[in-house]
């Protein structure tokens, strides 16, 4: 069964998304920050991983997690989590767009680099990078 990692999956395209792909007969990790949405998630028929796109050792634990139970493969990494910043220019701090910054680009760098030497190593995989209008 190929796995498929999805990011951002507490609700909205995510949420969706691994629903859709687990109907499809993939194993889907679903990922969420919250404690509650993972349980949630679970719930719901989907292997779900606790992961903080803004925290490395968050990344790296889900990411062992779910490499140990696959015995070390992933089909596809579908980048979702992110949040949008709404407000006008001059009302946004330099603080705000920097936290927004650290899930929304540096997050997903720091999964998908991880990812692309076991991608490499099987000489297969997918990675999906979404982005919506609001995030």
């Amino acid at each position: 069964m190929k796995s498929v990692l999805i990011t951002g999956c507490s609700s909205g395209i995510g949420h969706c998304v691994a629903l859709a792909l687990r109907q499809r007969g993939y194993r889907v990790f679903a990922s969420a920050r919250k404690a509650q949405d993972v349980a949630s998630l679970r719930q719901q028929g989907l292997d779900s991983l606790t992961l903080d796109l803004t925290d490395p050792k968050s990344i790296e634990a889900a990411l062992a997690q779910l490499l140990e139970a696959t015995d070390g493969e992933l089909y596809a990494l579908f980048n979702n989590g992110a949040y949008g910043q709404p407000g006008a220019v001059e009302d946004l701090s330099r603080e705000a767009l920097r936290a927004q910054f650290e899930t929304n680009l540096f997050g997903w760098h720091d999964l998908t680099r991880r990812v692309i030497p076991l991608m490499r190593r099987q000489r297969s995989g997918r990675i999906i990078q979404n982005s919506s209008v609001l995030g």
